[in-house]
């Protein structure tokens, strides 16, 4: 099952992109793996920061470039050969071990690794901010 956080699903509606279409899309390319789906690329975990004081139950899967033009022609190359795709643009979610998913945000290029190093006040919240969103979801399968 994919849940969407009330957050996320707003910035979809207001960007025109159906949640549930993004939600099947999401869970299609779950089952399918990494290299079946144009939109979706590299997907990892991050180290920081932790989740009930455990390492790598934040995730984000990179998605396709909206704004940077080398950017999406490399994409487009790497999509075109089965490689490895990357972005700085990601979606950001938490995985329990059900194989239920909550997606929780799109941080969007350019500066989506930038928050992700938490060097800044303000992106070291936000980051924390996903990772209480997640810890909420792992515990008890709720989400806000």
């Amino acid at each position: 099952m994919v849940k969407i956080t009330t957050a996320l699903k707003t910035l979809l509606e207001q960007s025109g992109i159906c949640p549930e279409e993004l939600s099947n899309q999401f869970m299609r390319w779950k089952k399918e793996g990494e290299y079946s789906s144009y939109y979706f690329g590299k997907d990892s975990a991050y180290v920081l920061p932790t989740v009930n004081g455990e390492k790598y139950k934040l995730r984000h899967v990179h998605l396709v470039p909206l704004t940077d033009k080398k950017q999406l022609a490399i994409w487009n190359q790497k999509w075109k050969i089965g490689g490895r795709k990357t972005s700085d643009r990601v979606l950001i979610y938490a995985e329990d071990n059900l194989n239920n998913f909550l997606l929780i945000f799109i941080l969007s290029e350019p500066d989506a690794h930038k928050i992700a190093q938490m060097k800044e006040p303000k992106n070291e919240q936000l980051m924390k901010r996903f990772a209480a969103i997640a810890e909420q979801f792992l515990f008890d399968g709720t989400h806000s």
